[in-house]
Formats: structure tokens, C-alpha cells, sequence
């Protein structure tokens, strides 16, 4: 028997979440987790932090039903800025704060809306109802206006492409593109200078499910398959294209996205224009637990920093996560999970009457919540946990006794650190409180391999764990005992 003489130190977790699924036990990287939930390892990177909450923006929309659009409509005049909420049959808008107001009623029930703003004009489709336009987000017509709303096509998505109007979804139209004229005198018509294209029609890829552009350059979806057009040209890039235009999100680093279809190819890709990148096989296990049912429904948003995407129900190793979210940083390429109070269908950028930019969701319930705001789900308390890589000091082979382990946190809400021996159950080892916690007095643990995780449920600031300590001497090695 002999005491290891030097600590073992585990305190980078910069490398985020990999699951046993997508990296065996002897690849899995030492500053890597195997189970993340509702904490980030960017705040300060390496470190585990929880999460921020929801708060609710307004009062309630439609208490009780989906929320099926949000887009915060910005104008030059600063006092028509309004954030627009479609829900059941109604479209809404609202300031920000208090009551949301009944603005468009009649409209086709349970479909998602879309918008589209433009030429200080903004404009709603749902692919099935007449679009109609504003420029004030409170009264809206059918006829004329700057995106000539009584001619424009029937439309589940649109974006703009060299100063036309780009628009897709048709039903009666389902492989083609429709654009508008040219932009001139302040707007666009549909009936002169305007064409359409058909994009590879019944090419075996389905059909349009969305559009993205970047001003000069658009992709093009379908739920098999993905384009590029300039306003002159159609590439087809490759056959993975997306089930859900809102799981599109366009950040620094190009243009993400959920793939759905086939056991080796569903997950998450990136592109640049090119053929896309999957970046998500660090976390197949997460990927491959998302109902199909659910795959028209993946929903996402950036905040510049992470890209997060609504994944509905999820079951992990026979716990359920109702209202799961997977979450990509995008500088250290790394993922974890959050598991909200609520389940969200749609988001938004908006910015606030201060100025501030941030993102608001559109939630099964009625409410539209601004995400990462104050320390509860909408005042849920948050329960987090991390379960970190496997320690085996020397060799799984060998015996091990832990006497001693020491914890350290800043900010802390009372996180509980547990600890597993092999296959066993975790136990209990103490609560750190701040700082650092000095642990002796816990169950035997002995065994080959040592699995620490902490837990906490808390509705106060989120917290920061900067990591543990095994100290020298107390890991006893027993040697080649089974």
C-alpha cells in the first residue's frame, strides 16, 4: 500500500460536455464532463457556472397557448418600434411592458408566422392567410404600401437578396423561389421586374423549409437538401438541409442548423456557403434522445456568444429533461444542455427601450420570456449539475482509497458534491458553501474509478465552481486488488 505524493487536481472543465456515446472512457479529454445540466464553462472559461433564468417581458399574451412568432419590428421612427407575438389566431404587439394588444384577428389557427421587415415596413406571413403589412406594428392593411402587400406571394419565410424581397413556402408553389422587383423609390413591386425560380424540383430532397441571406448571397432549404442562389445563379450544395426554419441561426461563424433525417446524419451543422460541417458529435447521445416528432419543431437563437436550440422532450439514462435546450459556444466549439421551466417555440432578438440587446422566447404557455435574465425560470428554481470525467489516479486496474478531498467555489449556493466508486450509486461527500470546503468525513469510498459531481437547486446568483483537489496523501493505492 502506498499514498500517491502529489494531488491530483481537477479544475478545467474548458472542454465542456462529451457524452458516453459520441467518446469512450479512453479518449475522454481531462478537462471534459460527461453530464451537464443548466451550467455553462465560459463564465470564466474552465470554470462551472450556472446558468442565468427567464424573466417574463409584458404580461401574459395568450394565456395557455403556443406562441407561433415573435419579431421585434424596428423602424427610423424610433416611437413605431413595436415587438409583434402571433398566437392561436391572433397577431399581437406590444411595448415591452404591460398588455399586450389584439392587432390582426381571423387568422388561420396553430400555424407558425413568420416576418419580414424591410423598406421600414414589416409584413407577416403564415404560408395559408393573405399577408398583410405595417409601418407602425398597430394598424396593418392588405393592400398597397412600400412591400406591395396585395400582390405578395403566399409565403412561410422571406429575407432580402440584392435589394429584392425573396420569399418561399408557397403551397401552390412548393419547389420555387419568388422574388420581387428591385428596390426603387422606396419600394418593390410583385407584378413588374419581379421573376421566380424553381429550386431542383422533386429532387427527392422534400420540400422549401426555409431561406437565409446575407444580403448578396441566400441559401436556400429543403428538408433534404440545401442551395445557394446570387440573383442569378442556383448551386445545390449537398442533401443536408433542415425539417425547422426556425432551428436556422445565423451568427459570426456562418450559418447553423438541424439536420433531421437518418440515424448517422441527424444533428447539428454549420456553413459558410459550402458544404456543411456537423458539430455536433461530441453530444450523438443527446442528439439521437430528440423525438422525430419533434425535429419540425427544433427552435434556436444566438446571443453572439452561444447558440442555443429548443430539442422538446428528451430521456437520459431514465431521466427525462421536459424542456431541453442543447447549447453550442461558438468561440470554444463546446456544448452543454439546459433543462427549462418552460418549453420555448420561437425567439427573437430585441432590444429593450434602454438599448439593450437580448433574446426573448415565445413559450408553450402564453408568455414571451427574456432569456438569460434573473436567477429563476420565470420564478422556478434552477437545479443544476455536472458530473465530471472519471478519476482513476494510476491505473483503472488498481485499487484506490480517497480520504481527503478538498472543493473550491466562488459565489456559491449551496452545491453539493457527490461522488461515485465504479458502478455504484453516488454518495453524498458535503456542501460547499464558499471558497473552499476541506471534506474528510464521508463513506468509504474504494474502488477503481472515482466519478465527483456537484448538484444544487437555487434561485440565487449563479454560482461558480472552480474545481477540486484530491491532496497528497489521501489516495491510498491498495495495488492489483479485485
Amino acid at each position: 500500500m502506498s499514498k500517491l505524493p502529489n494531488p491530483v487536481i481537477v479544475a478545467d472543465a474548458s472542454s465542456g460536455l462529451m457524452d458516453s456515446l459520441s467518446v469512450g472512457k479512453g479518449l475522454l479529454p481531462a478537462n471534459s464532463v460527461t453530464k451537464a445540466v443548466n451550467v455553462v464553462f465560459d463564465r470564466p472559461r474552465g470554470s462551472v457556472s450556472q446558468r442565468y433564468g427567464t424573466t417574463k417581458l409584458g404580461d401574459t399574451v395568450s394565456n395557455g397557448n403556443t406562441i407561433l412568432g415573435i419579431h421585434d419590428f424596428r423602424s427610423t421612427t424610433s416611437s413605431n418600434n413595436k415587438i409583434l407575438v402571433a398566437a392561436t389566431t391572433v397577431l399581437y404587439s406590444g411595448t415591452g411592458s404591460g398588455a399586450y394588444t389584439s392587432r390582426v384577428t381571423g387568422l388561420t389557427t396553430g400555424l407558425k408566422t413568420r416576418f419580414i421587415t424591410y423598406l421600414d415596413t414589416v409584413a407577416f406571413m403564415n404560408g395559408t392567410d393573405a399577408s398583410q403589412s405595417s409601418v407602425n406594428g398597430t394598424a396593418w392593411s392588405s393592400s398597397g404600401g412600400n412591400l406591395d402587400i396585395a400582390n405578395f406571394p403566399r409565403a412561410k419565410f422571406a429575407a432580402t437578396l440584392n435589394s429584392r424581397v425573396i420569399i418561399g413556402g408557397n403551397p401552390s408553389a412548393p419547389d420555387t423561389i419568388s422574388l420581387s422587383s428591385l428596390e426603387s423609390g422606396g419600394a418593390v413591386s410583385w407584378t413588374s421586374g419581379n421573376k421566380s425560380v424553381k429550386v431542383s424540383p422533386q429532387d427527392g430532397a422534400g420540400v422549401l423549409t426555409g431561406i437565409v441571406s446575407n444580403g448578396r448571397l441566400a441559401l436556400i432549404f429543403k428538408e433534404r437538401g440545401l442551395y445557394r442562389y446570387d440573383d442569378n445563379e442556383l448551386q445545390r450544395i449537398g442533401y443536408l438541409g433542415t425539417p425547422s426554419y426556425e432551428s436556422i441561426v445565423t451568427d459570426d461563424y456562418g450559418i447553423a442548423y438541424f439536420f433531421g433525417q437518418g440515424a448517422n446524419g441527424v444533428g447539428f451543422y454549420r456553413t459558410q456557403g459550402a458544404f456543411p460541417e456537423k458539430i455536433s458529435r461530441v453530444v450523438t447521445k443527446i442528439v439521437e434522445a430528440i423525438d422525430p416528432a419533434f425535429y419540425a419543431n427544433v427552435n434556436g437563437f444566438t446571443d453572439g456568444n452561444r447558440v442555443q436550440w429548443s430539442i422538446g422532450s428528451i430521456t437520459l439514462d431514465g431521466y427525462t429533461y421536459t424542456n431541453a435546450q442543447l447549447v453550442y459556444v461558438l468561440s470554444d466549439r463546446t456544448w452543454t444542455l439546459f433543462d427549462y421551466a418552460d418549453r420555448f417555440r420561437v425567439f427573437s432578438q430585441y432590444i429593450t427601450s434602454t438599448g439593450a440587446m437580448t433574446v426573448v422566447g415565445g413559450d408553450t404557455g402564453g408568455d414571451v420570456q427574456t432569456m438569460s435574465s434573473g436567477t429563476t425560470d420565470n420564478g422556478t428554481t434552477i437545479f443544476a449539475e455536472c458530473e465530471f470525467s472519471p478519476q482513476v489516479f494510476t491505473t483503472r486496474a488498481r485499487t484506490k482509497v480517497v480520504t481527503e478531498i478538498a472543493a473550491y467555489a466562488e459565489t456559491a449556493a449551496n452545491i453539493q458534491l457527490m461522488m461515485k466508486v465504479d458502478r455504484g450509486a453516488f454518495v453524498p461527500i458535503g456542501t460547499v458553501n464558499e471558497h473552499s470546503e476541506i471534506f474528510t468525513n464521508f463513506a468509504h469510498l474504494e474502488g477503481h474509478e472515482f466519478t465527483p459531481k456537484i448538484v444544487s437547486a437555487s434561485d440565487n446568483a449563479p454560482w461558480t465552481f472552480t474545481g477540486l483537489e484530491f491532496p497528497a496523501g489521501s489516495v491510498l493505492d491498495l495495488g492489483n486488488v479485485r
